[in-house]
């Protein structure tokens, strides 16, 4: 039989194939039911969900993609549902108001996600947050977006927060009960991208020379990146000093914002800026990786950061914006802080982060990034929030006898 790489399905009993089969996996090796973690939106292109869930299977929890968000109610449909612990984890809350261009039907939308959610709790089904931004990136209604954030604070079971800064962020815009939050950094990327190819060989193949100092910027080319604000502190700052060459490297999928567009296409003609407005091939990551000096994430908007890690988890000193959740736990010496989004505090970022330059800093950075081993940190998580739905539903009880 010829074999067919399946990946996630597709068909209209989805996710309930999966969930069948996810447990199905589990119960080979386990003793009782499993409990049944359904997670949506599911981040096909970013590796984070399957570095989270990594070592779910050894607390007895079967991970079950919904790749149609909205159908997460479907898990109850599943056969085992009313014997097990079925658990919705919501990363992402873009899918409920996505493609959507009217003011009253974003607020209709919104009650059906109410509903959608108060039905799973009526049948027993526990509910995790994770706070990852305080609204959508590409969000059309704000206001509409914190509803919808404070109605999961309160309706949530567990709210899975990366760093205590980001939990007090957020307290700060949403009313949040502080015993439900479970405290779970983001991993590093060790486990994740292949990583052989050679300073020299990278280089080579970009066509990039021995002694260019590069600054790397890659994933999802967003206007909240502050791309434009980028690349003019790039450009005063090389001027600052003709001598050097400094590349500016670029890669990740393009949205279609005219600010993006506009990024892509002044970059496209710059004789010092090397782009790739494309999703970038996970095989390819080490090139850009091992190709730069510094890693780039001065956004104007954010909370955390993913790419932080994933360019420390190539041992690259950093530029990132003065964020507390991003600061919270690392030190100045392997990274440099953007204090606010003028050009002028990115100009002077760059040039203090000349001293990766002259000091290298890698073995610090690779020491830094250590500690987020993905294993490790997916069993704190699966480890912790069973604790907490537990001890949470105890508590539940005793109030109602």
């Amino acid at each position: 039989m010829q074999l067919k790489l399946k990946g996630y399905f597709k068909e209209d009993n989805s996710p309930i194939t999966e969930a069948v089969k996810a447990v199905e996996m589990l119960e080979a090796n386990s003793v009782g039911r499993p409990h049944v973690l359904g997670y949506t939106p599911v981040g096909r292109t970013n590796p984070y969900q399957a570095l989270l869930y990594r070592a779910a299977e050894d607390y007895n929890i079967a991970t079950v993609p919904v790749v149609k968000s909205w159908d997460f109610h479907k898990l109850f449909k599943m056969p085992s549902a009313e014997s097990s612990t079925v658990i919705l984890h919501i990363h992402w809350t873009s899918f409920i108001l996505q493609g959507i261009t009217s003011y009253a039907t974003a607020k209709k939308k919104i009650q059906d996600f109410r509903a959608a959610v108060s039905d799973i709790k009526s049948k027993g089904g526990k509910i995790i947050w994770t706070l990852h931004n305080i609204i959508p990136h590409d969000s059309r209604y704000p206001d509409l977006e914190m509803q919808i954030q404070q109605y999961l604070a309160e309706e949530a079971d567990v709210l899975h927060v990366l760093s205590d800064a980001s939990a007090e962020m957020m307290s700060a815009a949403l009313t949040i009960d502080k015993n439900k939050l479970v405290n779970v950094p983001h991993p590093n990327y060790r486990l994740t991208y292949e990583d052989y190819v050679t300073r020299s060989n990278a280089r080579l193949e970009f066509g990039i020379g021995p002694n260019d100092r590069v600054y790397v910027l890659l994933g999802a080319l967003k206007a909240y990146k502050g791309l434009d604000r980028l690349l003019k502190a790039f450009e005063e700052f090389s001027s600052q000093d003709p001598d050097t060459r400094r590349v500016l490297l670029v890669g990740g999928m393009a949205d279609e914002s005219p600010e993006v567009a506009d990024f892509v296409k002044k970059c496209l003609k710059h004789p010092n800026v090397l782009i790739e407005p494309k999703k970038v091939p996970n095989h390819l990551v080490q090139n850009y990786m091992r190709a730069a000096d510094v890693g780039l994430a001065p956004y104007t908007r954010m909370l955390n950061s993913g790419a932080v890690l994933l360019y420390q988890s190539f041992d690259l000193p950093v530029i990132a914006s003065d964020v507390p959740a991003i600061w919270e736990n690392m030190s100045d010496e392997i990274g440099e802080r953007v204090a606010d989004n003028s050009i002028e505090s990115l100009v002077t970022a760059f040039a203090k982060a000349d001293r990766f330059f002259e000091n290298d800093v890698r073995s610090k950075v690779r020491i830094y990034a250590d500690q987020f081993d993905a294993t490790e940190l997916s069993r704190e998580f699966s480890r912790r929030v069973l604790w907490k739905l537990d001890s949470n539903a105890t508590k539940s009880s005793s109030r109602n006898p």
